[in-house]
């Protein structure tokens, strides 16, 4: 396993975390996933880092890999009793295209329950619904399938991600 360093992104990490995600997302829509929007706005992403929301994966001091995470308001898929700032939402995870398949992003997850089952919150993510071999990863790291959902025009999997389980 290589050592990889997970920590919050700073603002010097600004250029190279929107590189990753332009590379990762050009390499989805070569596959038909268009789940993500091309190119990736600096800004957006200068201002979650401002926020704390986006965290980076390096190795030797090479950033390999990205997520974010944010308190998660009301969504209609929530459980019921869920409020607001309860649960966290696990978005934008991403490994550089030469990175993946080395199960880097499954550690990625793992680091990401250990912070939610920290805080003792709750942990969503969600999917393009036709990425079954995303799906499957989720569903083997721990993640329950909460149901398939309409988005803008196509139709997403939502995961949970119990902190006290």
């Amino acid at each position: 396993m290589m050592a990889l360093s997970i920590q919050k992104a700073g603002l010097p990490d600004v250029d190279s975390i929107t590189t990753l995600l332009n590379e990762a997302t050009a390499q989805l829509h070569q596959k038909g996933i268009m789940q993500w929007e091309y190119p990736w706005d600096p800004a957006q992403i200068k201002a979650e880092i401002q926020k704390g929301w986006v965290w980076s994966a390096k190795e030797k001091s090479v950033l390999v890999g990205t997520f974010s995470l944010h308190p998660l308001p009301l969504a209609p898929w929530l459980p019921g009793g869920s409020g607001p700032d309860e649960q966290w939402y696990l978005y934008r995870l991403a490994l550089l295209p030469e990175w993946q398949g080395k199960g880097l992003g499954r550690e990625l997850l793992r680091f990401a329950c250990d912070l939610a089952r920290n805080a003792q919150k709750n942990l969503y993510l969600d999917c393009w619904a036709g990425n079954t071999a995303l799906r499957k990863i989720y569903s083997s790291s721990g993640f329950d399938t909460i149901g398939i959902f309409p988005e803008e025009n196509y139709e997403i999997c939502v995961f949970s991600y119990r902190f006290d389980r």
